[in-house]
């Protein structure tokens, strides 16, 4: 599928991943302070993964963030893993965001029937606008768990089961969440491409040179479903967030404004 749409993102370089984080955060921060001010009340998406830990503990710090009117949610998590594994999506998540956000974090949980728990959660995303949605991309320009050649931008699901790519397996081992390839499921529940361009924002912090191909296919390819993270340049509000070697093989003229040290 070729989408020919494209607004122009915004995309912002750091030397360091501290830096490329804090300014994710600064960002995510203003768009959920929006929220609350225009409506009392502030929706948010988290990915789970270690490219986002700059992010949430920048974000965890921001002052005057009211945690108790932010919802927060996640945008996958594995099949066949106990709630309580330290690799488990929401598990990971809600370590890292402040205790204040505890009580209004909305974990999926797949220890029960699949197909309730999707359309409880789909129920949940789509019971009021999201306003933030704070995500990653994967070495093979994965957006949550929306795989290349199956994602889709007019997927009629909010939430569905899918099969992951045996490179976003090997991921989760070259980033220390697994021991093993074996040791990684090879199936999750995951919000779809169109339940997370759905929201009003979107923060994307990408870290690291293992996916600076992946980037510079996203932002320079063609939009389409072999790059599933090319998708957000049909979003008219995204801001990228890199640090050096994520953006090491962007085209300077996509490149962006080098964030302040």
């Amino acid at each position: 599928m070729d989408v020919t749409h494209s607004s122009p993102p915004s995309v912002f370089t750091a030397d360091r991943e501290t830096d490329a984080g804090r300014e994710a955060a600064a960002h995510a921060a203003a768009a959920l302070r929006e929220a609350i001010a225009e409506r009392g009340s502030a929706r948010v998406v988290f990915a789970s993964a270690p490219s986002q830990q700059e992010m949430l503990a920048h974000l965890a710090q921001e002052p005057g963030l009211d945690w108790s009117r932010i919802r927060s949610f996640h945008m996958d998590e594995y099949l066949g893993l106990p709630a309580d594994h330290p690799a488990g999506f929401g598990l990971w998540l809600q370590a890292r965001l402040p205790e204040a956000a505890h009580a209004s974090f909305e974990r999926i949980h797949t220890d029960g029937a699949l197909d309730d728990e999707a359309a409880r959660y789909a129920r949940l995303i789509d019971e009021a606008p999201i306003d933030v949605v704070c995500l990653g991309i994967g070495v093979n320009g994965h957006i949550a768990f929306n795989e290349p050649g199956v994602a889709s931008s007019t997927d009629p699901e909010i939430v569905r089961v899918v099969t992951l790519d045996v490179a976003s397996r090997q991921q989760q081992v070259d980033e220390g969440l697994f021991e093993a390839l074996s040791d990684v499921p090879t199936h999750a529940l995951s919000l779809t491409v169109p339940a997370l361009l759905s929201a009003r924002t979107l923060i994307c912090t990408v870290i690291g040179e293992h996916k600076a191909a992946a980037v510079a296919r996203a932002l320079g390819g063609g939009i389409d479903d072999s790059s599933p993270a090319s998708f957000l340049r049909t979003h008219a509000n995204v801001s990228w967030f890199l640090d050096a070697p994520a953006a090491n093989a962007l085209d300077d003229t996509i490149r962006g404004d080098s964030l302040p040290l």
